[in-house]
C-alpha cells in the first residue's frame, strides 16, 4: 500500500522545522529516509492492513522522536487496542457521539496557546449518564484527538487537556472502574500518536481524591510530573497556556467557552472516519516480526542516527547540509 506516499509536502514554519529537529530529532534531510524504514517495517508485518503514506506515519515517528523501532511498537499498541475493544471502535464516528458533543462535554479552543499547543476542554460534569454510558465520552475524545493529530503543528507543538470537574457528581464518578482507568491511561500515554504536554484538572470534587487514586495506579512517573491542579481558581491556566486564548470562565478575556465550532468541525469528518476503520491489525496476537528491525535498517546508511556527525561529513556529496 502506497497511498500516494509521495505526494507529502511540508507545512512546518521554518521555526517549527527547528524545534521538530532539536526536541524530536527530525532532520529535513533524512525525513524520506527515516518515513521509509517505518514503512518497510509496517509491509513486513502481515497481520497489519493500514495507511503507508508519508503524513501518517509521521505521526507516529514525531511521537516517539523519530526512533523508528518505537515508532512501530506505538503503531501496534494503537491497533491492538481497536481490536480488542471493538465495542468502542465498531462505527466510530462523530455523528455516533452527536449527543456527546451537543452536551458540551469535550471541545477544543479555537486559537492555540502560547507554546502553540492545542488545548482540548474536557467536561465531565456536562455527561448525561441517564442516556449515554462511558464508552461514549470515550469514543468522542478518542474522535477529538485523532482529527487534531492530523495537524502538524500539533505534532510538533503537542496537546494540553483541560479537565473541568465543575458539576461532576458521584453519579459520574463511579462509573470510573479500574477497567476503565486502565483503558483511558493507555490511550493517553501508550496507544496513541501524540505528545501530551500537560493535563490540568479544575474544580476537583471531595470526592476526586477517591477517583484519582484509581485513575493514578495506571500512569506513568512521566505523565504524573505533567499533571496540574487548580481547585477553583482557573486563573491558574494562564501561567501554562497563556491568557489571551482563555475563555472569561477560565480566568481569560475571551467570551464563555462553547463547543459548538469542533463539534460542527467534527461532524462533518464522518465519511473520513468510516475510511480510517477500513484499516486495522487483522490478529489481536500478533507480534512485532523479529526480523522487521533488520530489514528496516537495510533502508538506511548505517547506524546514522547514533553517528550523527559522522554521517554528516560522510555522506555530504549525496545528503543537504545539515540544518543548523
Amino acid at each position: 500500500m502506497t497511498d500516494s506516499q509521495s505526494d507529502y509536502v511540508c507545512t512546518l514554519s521554518p521555526e517549527l522545522i527547528a524545534k521538530a529537529e532539536k526536541e524530536l530529532n527530525e532532520k529535513a534531510q533524512w525525513r524520506s529516509r527515516d518515513i521509509q524504514a517505518l514503512r518497510e517495517m509496517v509491509l513486513k508485518q502481515r497481520d497489519l492492513k493500514i495507511r503507508t503514506d508519508d503524513a501518517f506515519l509521521l505521526r507516529f515517528l514525531r511521537a516517539k522522536k523519530f526512533d523508528y523501532e518505537r515508532a512501530f511498537q506505538l503503531i501496534m499498541t494503537h491497533y491492538k487496542m481497536k481490536i480488542e475493544n471493538k465495542e468502542i471502535f465498531t462505527n466510530l464516528r462523530p455523528s455516533a457521539v452527536k449527543h456527546v458533543l451537543d452536551d458540551g462535554v469535550t471541545g477544543v479552543l479555537a486559537s492555540r496557546d502560547k507554546e502553540g499547543r492545542r488545548v482540548v476542554i474536557f467536561r465531565p460534569g456536562k455527561w448525561d449518564v441517564a442516556r449515554y454510558g462511558l464508552d461514549d465520552i470515550f469514543r468522542t475524545n478518542f474522535l477529538t484527538l485523532s482529527k487534531l493529530i492530523e495537524e502538524e503543528e500539533t505534532q510538533v507543538n503537542g496537546i494540553v487537556m483541560v479537565i473541568d470537574l465543575k458539576d461532576l457528581s458521584w453519579s459520574h464518578a463511579k462509573n470510573v472502574s479500574p477497567f476503565y482507568a486502565k483503558r483511558i491511561s493507555s490511550l493517553l500515554q501508550d496507544a496513541f500518536p501524540a505528545r501530551f504536554k500537560g493535563l490540568h484538572y479544575l474544580h476537583e470534587p471531595v470526592f476526586f481524591d477517591y477517583v484519582f487514586a484509581i485513575v493514578k495506579q495506571f500512569l506513568k512517573e512521566k505523565t504524573v510530573s505533567r499533571l496540574h491542579f487548580h481547585g477553583d481558581k482557573p486563573e491558574g491556566l494562564k501561567e501554562f497556556v497563556g491568557e489571551a486564548i482563555l475563555p472569561k470562565e477560565y480566568g481569560g478575556p475571551l467570551p464563555p467557552f462553547s463547543n459548538k465550532d469542533w463539534a460542527e468541525k467534527l461532524l462533518a469528518c464522518d465519511e473520513q472516519f468510516d475510511q480510517e476503520a477500513k484499516y486495522g491489525l487483522m490478529d489481536a496476537t500478533a507480534k512485532a516480526s523479529k526480523s522487521s528491525k533488520a530489514d528496516a535498517m537495510e533502508c538506511l546508511v548505517g547506524s546514522y542516527r547514533k553517528l550523527d556527525v559522522w554521517l554528516v561529513a560522510e555522506t555530504s556529496v549525496c545528503l543537504p547540509e545539515a540544518t543548523k
